[in-house]
């Protein structure tokens, strides 16, 4: 096997923005959805168009948490039934649906970052018993 050279042993940094803060244009709700995707994320894996995908991804979740907010209030009042609940409850899977969508697309969620390959590998670890079916030890 050849040498390497200094050259071919050189580091090359890696693309992206690193932690980007929150743009000042967003409201607490999303800003604060914001810090906890990019904290979730690897160090440099919310480059520019993440950027542009986590942007959608803080609308969409501060949507969903408002609607959260309203249908625990129509709770509160003995009111979580009629359309307006039923309309506020479609409104909520939807954004609820949406962040998920974008979640996944910026692989910031454990079952997006595992690979089918690597998936299909651990599947062959699993114990043929299952741990319910398991006899208590005497």
């Amino acid at each position: 096997m050849a040498r390497k050279s200094a050259a071919d042993l050189v580091v090359v940094p890696i693309s992206g923005g690193g932690r980007p803060p929150p743009p000042g244009e967003l409201d607490t709700i999303e800003q604060s959805i914001w810090k906890a995707v990019v904290d979730a994320a690897p160090a440099h894996a919310i480059d520019p168009a993440a950027q542009l995908i986590l942007r959608r991804l803080v609308a969409q979740a501060a949507i969903a948490e408002r609607h959260e907010a309203r249908l625990r209030e129509f709770r509160a009042q003995d009111r979580d039934y009629g359309d307006d609940a039923e309309a506020l409850a479609s409104a909520h899977a939807a954004a609820a649906k949406i962040v998920t969508i974008l979640l996944t697309s910026l692989r910031s969620t454990p079952r997006s970052r595992v690979r089918l390959g690597a998936a299909e590998a651990q599947a062959s670890r699993v114990p043929v018993i299952r741990p319910w079916e398991r006899k208590p030890i005497a």
